[in-house]
């Protein structure tokens, strides 16, 4: 069984999916947690680093994990852009605290570099990390950014990147690229029934019902 182990960084979450033939690295968290998670990843046999989506809190670590644990990079081809730009796709929102939060992203976006890589791999739907030594596969789940994805571990778990968050309580994102694309995307995970959803942002709660009206 693949262990996922959630290493929590202050705002922001990266997985260690641990596998009995090598582990994943889902996600890298922002510099200022470089030494953490380098840490959690030591004796690991970690073999690939992915990316649920490329926002800054996600991705910029990115350059440096790699070149610390020796692994390619993979993330979903329509998210390569916002490793140079982080401003190539929208970023709208809706309610109060997506306001907030989506002030608060773009000034982020803004003040903070993201030291430049190259992705060697790119995902797409139901491809699988069997290669890299743990049982999961991609999910396409398009809205938070044009190329987020998530992961369906063994059939009992959803890495979900950004496509759901667990903020102030869990449910859509509150910013998104296309909000109707986030829609299907919630839908999506509801329809799988029976898993524990893990999110980019919060803590883990059992699968349910993610459409909003």
């Amino acid at each position: 069984m693949t262990e996922i182990k959630q290493i929590s960084c202050k705002m922001v979450n990266t997985y260690l999916l641990k596998g009995k033939n090598g582990a994943v690295l889902v996600d890298t968290g922002e510099t200022a947690d470089q030494e953490k998670i380098l840490k959690a990843c030591e004796n690991a046999n970690v073999r690939l680093l992915v990316l649920t989506h490329g926002h800054i809190d996600h991705i910029q670590n990115g350059a440096y994990l790699a070149q610390q644990l020796h692994v390619p990079i993979a993330m979903h081809p329509k998210d390569a852009e916002l490793i140079r730009n982080q401003f190539a796709q929208a970023m709208e929102s809706t309610g109060l605290f997506g306001k907030i939060l989506a002030a608060a992203s773009k000034s982020k976006m803004k003040k903070n570099q993201i030291e430049p890589f190259d992705p060697e791999l790119f995902l797409q739907e139901g491809d699988s990390l069997e290669p890299y030594g743990v049982q999961a596969s991609v999910m396409e789940l398009p809205g938070h950014t044009k190329g987020s994805i998530g992961l369906d571990v063994e059939g009992r778990a959803v890495i979900a990147g950004d496509a759901l968050m667990h903020m102030l309580r869990p449910g859509e994102a509150s910013i998104y690229a296309d909000r109707e694309k986030l829609k299907e995307s919630a839908k999506r995970i509801t329809a799988l029934g029976n898993r524990t959803i893990y999110f980019g942002h919060g803590m883990p709660v059992p699968n349910r019902n993610w459409i909003s009206d």
